[in-house]
């Protein structure tokens, strides 16, 4: 048992907890400090030899903006969205921005190798963002309870899998619609997340009560949400800045379903709550449109639709909080501090699944590969293949990344005394 020590200090393992998390930071520092220098010197030795800049053809400022854009989402929006925890919001915003460059620098590589373009632009700048994206869902359900050292080991190895992914099966083998990420960020970034979470096992450490808010870091991650709903339409519509009826498509679909899921979130949350409201509910089933209209955005599918869709993920997702997170945690030891499955994960394959349905509603799309029928089969088989493979590459990573000595028992989880200076 712990106990408090004459000066107020928790005694963990015999230990203050100041003595446990000085011990574990410098246990880890030397290889922590390796896995981020030895990135840096890799990535810079290669884009000397391989890479130049593209075309100034192919930049515009409008290209800047999205830019600025979704890295308000990654290191503001995903950042304080996830400093709900009370004594962990150094680590959330801190991490984020870690993770965040780490992945992206690796992902410009291991894109250009798949696509054999050695060029940086805009657009590969933008698209590793999406990839650090998909981390950062990821982090969601490890958050608190992975190290940084092992969380930067995940951010170099997802950035591997989320391309093979996208790159080769959705986009490649496939040829899916899914121009706002809903396959390849959300549905990969929540069951890759959730597959390594899995393989890390349950939470049965004395520290697991630190997994909770407090009125003002609620606040705080409502911020989060905010910023995060702001600038979601721009991150969907990202790659169609040069198409202007594939690019209002994107908003306007964006939009209303935000809308619709905002609406549904707070409808069913104080239904469920006799008439209060939920802030975990609020803080992230009200973002849950936006994962599910992503996949189909940029079809012509009419405003009315689009309102639908938010409104079906933003009770699938406030729904998820109250049933399923609960369930997977006392029947199968799944632990996910952000409820990932919740926000990404379910409406990912409600978007997913819609899918398979809207893109008959525009079939004669220019941007559709396949015909009517076909397109169809095509969505449904990519929306597998991506659950597949993120479950089978996060629980692998997991199972080898998440291992734990038997010292770490002692090591506090949601604190960020253990590696932030001055902080109790």
């Amino acid at each position: 048992m712990s106990a408090v020590d004459e000066t107020g200090s928790l005694l963990v393992g015999g230990k203050t907890t100041n003595e446990t998390t000085t011990d574990i930071a410098s246990q880890l520092s030397a290889s922590l400090g390796k896995v981020i220098l030895v990135t840096q010197v890799v990535v810079a030795v290669v884009l000397f030899v391989l890479f130049q800049y593209d075309s100034t053809d192919v930049y515009s400022t409008q290209k800047y903006i999205v830019f600025r854009d979704i890295m308000v989402m990654l290191l503001l929006g995903f950042g304080y969205l996830m400093t709900f925890l009370e004594k962990y919001g150094l680590g959330a915003v801190g991490f984020t921005m870690l993770l965040t460059a780490l992945n992206m620098e690796c992902n410009l590589i291991i894109e250009s190798l798949l696509t054999g373009t050695y060029s940086i632009s805009m657009d590969s700048i933008i698209n590793a963002e999406f990839s650090a994206a998909t981390l950062l869902i990821s982090f969601g359900a490890l958050i608190g309870r992975a190290t940084p050292l092992q969380m930067s080991l995940i951010a170099i190895a997802e950035s591997v899998f989320y391309a093979i992914n996208k790159v080769l099966i959705v986009f490649g083998m496939f040829q899916a619609e899914d121009v706002g990420g809903t396959l390849t960020i959300h549905m990969f970034g929540a069951f890759f997340g959730l597959a390594a979470s899995y393989a890390l096992g349950p939470q049965e450490k004395e520290s697991a009560s630190n997994n909770s808010a407090s009125r003002v870091s609620d606040v705080f991650s409502f911020v989060g949400t905010t910023l995060l709903w702001v600038y979601w339409p721009s991150f969907v519509g990202a790659t169609e800045t040069g198409v202007d009826e594939n690019e209002m498509h994107c908003l306007i679909n964006t939009i209303m379903s935000l809308i619709g899921s905002t609406g549904a979130a707070f409808y069913v949350s104080q239904y469920l709550n006799k008439g209060k409201f939920d802030a975990v509910h609020i803080q992230n089933s009200t973002l849950a449109g936006g994962v599910a209209i992503g996949a189909t955005a940029r079809l012509a599918m009419g405003p009315g639709v689009a309102l639908a869709v938010g409104l079906i993920a933003g009770s699938v997702s406030v729904l998820g909080y109250y049933y399923s997170s609960p369930f997977l945690e006392e029947k199968f030891g799944l632990f996910d501090t952000c409820g990932v499955a919740n926000l990404h994960g379910y409406p990912s394959v409600v978007g997913g699944l819609s899918s398979i349905f809207f893109v008959c509603i525009d079939s004669k799309a220019d941007f559709l590969v396949y015909g009517l029928g076909l397109q169809s089969i095509i969505q449904a088989l990519a929306v597998l293949a991506t659950i597949a493979a993120a479950s089978i590459s996060g629980y692998l990573t997991g199972s080898y990344v998440l291992k734990n000595p038997l010292s770490f028992a002692d090591v506090p989880d949601y604190e960020d005394a253990v590696w932030w200076v001055g902080e109790m």
